[in-house]
């Protein structure tokens, strides 16, 4: 009796397991696949015409 408790227990645990195992895969694929949808999505630069500061030459302030 005690037997078929114990591997009872043993086979929910298990399949607790496998099936915790297989969302977290499921979750993280499905995480994958909308961030690579969204970065192809986005194939430009957002800000074009950006330029660093340093890359200008400052203009001085006259008084």
């Amino acid at each position: 009796m005690q037997k078929d408790l114990d591997r009872l227990l043993r086979r929910k645990r298990r399949m607790r397991r496998l099936f915790g195992v297989l969302g977290l895969t499921v979750a993280v694929a499905l995480l994958i696949a909308g961030v690579h949808s969204c970065r192809t999505q986005f194939q430009e630069p957002y800000n074009k015409d950006y330029r660093p500061l340093d890359s200008e030459p400052q203009k001085v302030m006259e008084p």
